[in-house]
């Protein structure tokens, strides 16, 4: 009996997330330019314009590890960029795929490395803030994030300025 639970266990829960995942998956293909650019948080919202000079142009960081935590607002700044390099690998895609120039491959690959860089450096950052309560061990990972957004943002407005010059104003409004 408890047997039998398990195993149909086992094989619903996989197979109810490879629902989800391919409903999500549909509507993201299918999600227009506003509607994507909506669950962008802006750069200024968790101070990330105050660590770098010119941070769309630029994957130069300002700031010294220590001074990063407090100025992108700690977990806060760090969950926004998390969601925002998903919300740009959108942007990228929706581009690519809606722009009618060919947009290089290397690109696209690029800003998914940055976007995975990006997403571990947070996910790290988190964990050990939340394991130690401590912003020192933290805010490393919170400078090598803010590092890789950076680089995905001058990726992003490459890709925007060279090869999809009809959406670089929609993207530098979006910013």
């Amino acid at each position: 009996m408890i047997l039998t639970i398990v195993s149909i266990a086992v094989t619903a829960v996989p197979a109810a997330y490879a629902v989800y995942w391919r409903r999500a998956q549909a509507k993201r293909r299918n999600a227009d330019w506003d509607s994507i650019v909506s669950r962008f948080r802006s750069n200024n919202e968790f101070g990330f314009a105050e660590i770098t000079d010119r941070y769309l142009y630029s994957p130069g960081i300002q700031a010294t590890p220590q001074d990063i935590w407090p100025r992108i607002q700690g977990v806060n700044g760090l969950w926004a960029m998390f969601v925002n390099a998903g919300v740009l690998m959108e942007l990228a895609d929706y581009a690519s795929t809606h722009g009618g120039e060919a947009v290089p491959e290397m690109l696209i690959e690029e800003l998914r490395s940055d976007a995975l860089q990006l997403r571990l450096a947070v996910l790290i950052a988190m964990v050990r803030y939340g394991f130690s309560r401590s912003g020192v061990s933290a805010s490393v990972n919170a400078h090598r994030a803010a590092c890789a957004y950076g680089s995905m943002l001058a990726h992003m407005t490459t890709l925007f300025q060279e090869h999809l010059t009809l959406f670089f104003p929609r993207f530098l409004e979006a910013m």
